[in-house]
């Protein structure tokens, strides 16, 4: 920590120094869920202590562990933009850039801990393709001379970049050998070879790689999708293949699949007419399909109709559905740095901070696990799901594709 704090702040003498939170606890393995009520108070960002959960589902899972140690990388990313953030000679942002250090290490930590014992953890079909990406995300924010808005890596490691291109190799190859189903698995699937592909360090694997995409592909173009998360995935998937592959005919089905989405769309309660019960992992799946297409189907589709949906989808399910169980005030999480601008903050004013909503304590500002509309009410299932989570948190920072590019290319 001591050296985390040293390598981010070479001028402590400026007046922005980094401040160490209380009882901090690195996380080696995370469960695949959890109870999210808090066991103690006052709620307090700088003291880890008041940030622990009552507990709940101890098991873990490679697809929960994947999308978490994604979200640690590309996390770590956005707190090295030199723009946003400063250098480690800059006297603002000492502490964002601290935070960016502890995640790159915590992401090492979990990855480390699944390549020394993988069978400890439950797999799935999402799961492998999930870590897929983990793999060579981490090769590359690991092995890059510079990251993405920075003149600088301060999370470089040669010996870990290798370590984990050579098992995101491994991994390619079992995936190779896979027969994902369905479009979430193929989407993630194709997604996750995406990602292996623009990290790959030479020419042969990233056009055997590319070859994969455009079979899967081809699979999912013809794949049967009935639910508005079926839909996204099928749509999300198709656009990762056309971009990479550069071929329109996957683009133009999921402008089609688009539309068909979008005609679902009821206005009135920002739901899908397919779909009542939305879990975290179907959030995220629709919010990344609609903001991938907002991106890279240009004309072809209604761009109007997508702005809609993207923002009446978010307030309907996550805001007014209740599927965000709590979220602080803006100040409690962002530097006075940060809102000199109006900054990008997706609380909604009904929506109760941690404190408030629920038990003695309060509930973490966390995803519940799923949100159902039923007769025009909504009722919420407060657990909280890793992996559906930890996947729209994914999709959610990969919004803002010009400071964290979430989809790499080739």
């Amino acid at each position: 920590m001591m050296a985390a704090i040293a390598a981010v702040d070479t001028n402590p003498g400026d007046g922005d120094t980094v401040i160490l939170p209380a009882n901090v606890a690195l996380l080696g393995v995370v469960y695949a869920g959890g109870d999210p009520t808090l066991v103690s108070g006052p709620f307090d960002p700088n003291d880890f202590g008041s940030l622990r959960w009552v507990g709940g589902n101890t098991s873990v899972t490679t697809e929960a562990s994947a999308w978490t140690i994604v979200k640690e990388l590309e996390w770590a990313k956005q707190f090295h933009v030199d723009d946003h953030f400063g250098t480690p000679e800059s006297n603002f942002g000492a502490q964002q850039r601290f935070v960016g250090t502890v995640m790159a290490l915590e992401a090492k930590m979990q990855l480390m801990a699944w390549l020394e014992d993988p069978a400890r953890y439950d797999s799935s079909p999402e799961g492998e393709s999930a870590m897929l990406i983990a793999l060579a995300d981490a090769a590359d924010v690991f092995g890059a001379t510079s990251l993405p808005h920075s003149a600088s890596n301060r999370y470089l490691d040669h010996a870990a970049a290798e370590m984990f291109a050579a098992a995101a190799a491994r991994q390619f190859e079992a995936l190779e050998r896979s027969h994902p189903r369905g479009s979430a698995e193929l989407s993630i699937g194709i997604q996750g070879v995406v990602w292996y592909a623009a990290a790959a360090s030479n020419s042969e694997a990233k056009s055997e790689a590319l070859e994969l995409v455009d079979e899967w592909g081809g699979r999912l173009s013809r794949t049967r999708v009935d639910t508005a998360a079926d839909r996204a995935a099928k749509i999300r998937g198709l656009i990762e293949a056309g971009r990479v592959t550069q071929n329109d005919r996957y683009l133009r089905v999921a402008a089609g699949e688009f539309g068909a989405l979008s005609r679902g769309y009821n206005p009135r309660n920002g739901t899908f007419r397919t779909q009542r019960t939305y879990t975290a992992d179907d959030f995220g799946a629709i919010m990344g399909a609609i903001n991938a297409s907002r991106i890279f189907l240009g004309t072809s589709i209604d761009q109007r109709r997508a702005e809609e949906m993207f923002t009446g989808f978010f307030e309907g399910v996550a805001n007014v559905g209740g599927l965000q169980i709590s979220a602080p005030p803006v100040e409690l999480f962002k530097a006075p740095f940060e809102q000199e601008e109006p900054p990008l903050f997706l609380r909604y004013p009904d929506t109760p901070v941690p404190p408030l909503a629920g038990g003695e304590y309060g509930i973490a500002p966390v995803l519940a696990a799923s949100a159902r509309l039923r007769n025009g009410k909504w009722t919420v299932d407060q657990s909280f799901d890793t992996a559906g989570a930890m996947h729209t948190a994914n999709e959610m920072i990969w919004f803002h594709n010009d400071e964290v590019n979430g989809f790499p290319t080739p």
